[in-house]
């Protein structure tokens, strides 16, 4: 439970810090978050596709050893 919460933690300040830093470039913070939104978005869709990759991957595995071995040894 730790470790989540040491996680959790890291991703916040992250994200506080990458919104400071927005609101320093950019002026404002209304500008701030329309860039995070707009890096969010990009995140969430390459997100997506790699854990589509993942579950491809891992259905495959699981074929491969419902099936037994392709060559005896």
């Amino acid at each position: 439970m730790r470790a989540v919460h040491s996680i959790v933690t890291g991703l916040l300040v992250l994200f506080f810090a990458i919104m400071v830093i927005f609101r320093l470039i950019d002026g404002s913070f209304e500008s701030a978050g329309e860039r995070m939104d707009r890096l969010m978005g990009v995140t969430g869709s390459e997100l997506g596709d790699a854990a589509e990759g993942v579950a491809e991957a891992t259905g495959d595995v699981v074929d491969d050893i419902a099936d037994g071995r392709d060559t005896p040894n």
